[in-house]
């Protein structure tokens, strides 16, 4: 099966996408830095984004697999 390159308005989309991850942690971050300890803080932050990364990469392969 020949690979394909992924069109403009996916890389488009994963930008956007990045750009919103780094948005929502750095905001969740600083929000919970002066409430919680930091180590939770990090934790929470990273699982979020984590969560979110992986949400948009199965959206994304999910739309690409039916092409």
């Amino acid at each position: 099966m020949p690979e394909t390159k992924p069109g403009p308005g996916v890389e488009l989309a994963e930008f956007a996408a990045a750009i919103v991850i780094a948005a929502t942690a750095g905001i969740v971050g600083y929000l919970l830095n002066d409430r919680l300890p930091f180590l939770l803080t990090v934790a929470l932050v990273g699982g979020t984004a984590f969560g979110l990364t992986a949400l948009v990469s199965a959206g994304i392969s999910r739309k690409e697999a039916r092409r």
